[in-house]
């Protein structure tokens, strides 16, 4: 009955005004019995033999399968989210920006029961390179996208190299180049889409590589520096189902 009534609440809140009606929520009010509507009919046209708790358990898990998922740090509220496990991020340092040092692999805990998302991170390179995590199930169990610098000069270039690590032994990496020469004085913005057993990466918007792989199901991210590496890290965004659906399941969830 409390989910009922915070329900009807919420759609009284929504109810346009007679004495100005506003076409936004108008919309609002559409799309929440539309969600409301699909959801519930799904339910409806499960088998009937199911009793009541399960039936609100089903709706439960495909409300909360459709939330949206919007994790943002920019590590200016300190580290405790990172230290996962043997590896913490008591390694890690800070320049006079607030940007991290990553060293030894850290998980981003919020998101490691996260199985699809968007991973969103701003990086500069001072040496070596950076390792990106992700379908981390455990800091011996993960997939890597590692952006790496080769060659010497003024010029050098920056490179991909993506590889997985089941119980801590790394897979041969797969190399893909940049298309442009590296430039220590810039910060890239690194954009790592995570669907099923696909996955694409860009770097400045331009996508660099493309690739399957079923090894791991599920997990969240990570960022690490080999030794001797060294890299500034601005902000890191894991995100999924982020339009208005997405939002007005995130809402029912808390509410279910």
């Amino acid at each position: 009955m409390d989910l009922w009534r915070q329900l009807r609440n919420f759609l009284v809140y929504l109810k346009p005004d007679t004495a100005l009606v506003s076409p936004r929520k108008h919309f609002a009010v559409i799309a929440v019995l539309l969600a409301v509507a699909a959801l519930a009919g799904a339910v409806v046209l499960t088998p009937s033999h199911r009793s009541r708790p399960e039936v609100l358990q089903i709706l439960r898990q495909r409300v909360s399968r459709r939330a949206q998922v919007d994790l943002f740090d920019d590590f200016s509220q300190g580290l405790d989210a990172w230290q996962t496990g043997e590896n913490l991020a008591s390694t890690w340092s800070y320049d006079k920006n607030g940007f991290v040092d990553p060293q030894a692999l850290s998980l981003f805990e919020p998101s490691l029961h996260l199985t699809n998302y968007d991973l969103d991170a701003v990086v500069q390179i001072q040496a070596g390179g950076v390792g990106l995590a992700f379908r981390a199930s455990s800091p011996r169990d993960y997939q890597v996208a590692k952006l790496t610098v080769e060659g010497s000069g003024p010029m050098p270039w920056l490179v991909l190299q993506r590889f997985t690590v089941i119980a801590g032994h790394a897979s041969r990496p797969v190399r893909t180049r940049y298309p442009e020469r590296f430039q220590s004085d810039t910060l890239y913005r690194v954009h790592l889409e995570v669907s099923g057993d696909a996955f694409a990466l860009y770097i400045q918007g331009k996508l660099i590589d493309y690739w399957s792989d079923a090894r791991l199901a599920s997990g969240g991210v990570g960022l690490f520096c080999s030794p001797g590496e060294h890299a500034r890290v601005a902000w890191i965004r894991v995100s999924h189902n982020t339009d208005y659906m997405g939002r007005m399941c995130a809402f029912l969830s808390s509410m279910l």
